[in-house]
């Protein structure tokens, strides 16, 4: 069974996926994943070659590369385009033949068909923005814009199989994801 973890960024997915690790549950993080794409020659090269001025002796300045998406949002498509394929294809092939896995995957778009559920974490904007600021060591102003750039939660809501709330304590969540991971256990044995 293939379990889609999403949300917006300062949702808690990264929460839920440490959570479901701590439980033992086999866990692909689409950061994670970047990462290592971003060591790849083969994808040094592609973002080289579509964004030139963030590539350093063949290392991809993320900073410089953040600053320009979202600045430009055309830019933003395009890296998107180039990048999220990638990613994804990259993150489905980990694990092959586990009985469960989860992917933790910022917002799903076409994707969501490779999925068996979603579990979509939501929170509300404030604590978004806190964890964000703090997290990332960014502005307020800054935050808030990366939330509204993030487009699709609306349809990640109609889509879910199930909402998972984050805007209370750790506690509260540990409980809901544990609840979530042993229900799916169950019904897989």
């Amino acid at each position: 069974m293939r379990i889609a973890i999403g949300g917006g960024i300062g949702s808690g997915k990264s929460k839920v996926s440490a959570i479901l690790r701590s439980l033992g549950a086999k866990v692909v993080v689409a950061d994670e994943v970047n990462a290592e794409l971003l060591s790849d020659p083969e994808y040094v090269s592609l973002i080289e070659n579509t964004f030139p001025t963030v590539v350093h002796n063949k290392v991809i300045n993320k900073k410089e590369l953040a600053d320009i998406i979202y600045r430009d949002e055309a830019k933003r498509r395009l890296l998107m385009d180039l990048a999220h394929p990638k990613i994804y294809d990259r993150m489905l092939s980990k694990y092959p033949g586990e009985a469960l896995v989860f992917y933790e995957i910022p917002l799903l778009s076409e994707g969501a068909r490779s999925f068996d559920r979603i579990w979509f974490v939501v929170a509300d904007v404030e604590s978004r923005v806190r964890r964000i600021v703090l997290r990332d060591s960014v502005t307020e102003e800054r935050a808030r814009r990366v939330i509204e750039l993030q487009q699709g939660e609306e349809r990640m809501r109609e889509i879910a199989s199930d909402l998972i709330d984050n805007s209370g304590d750790l506690d509260a969540l540990c409980e809901k994801v544990k609840d979530l991971y042993c229900s799916i256990l169950s019904q897989i044995s």
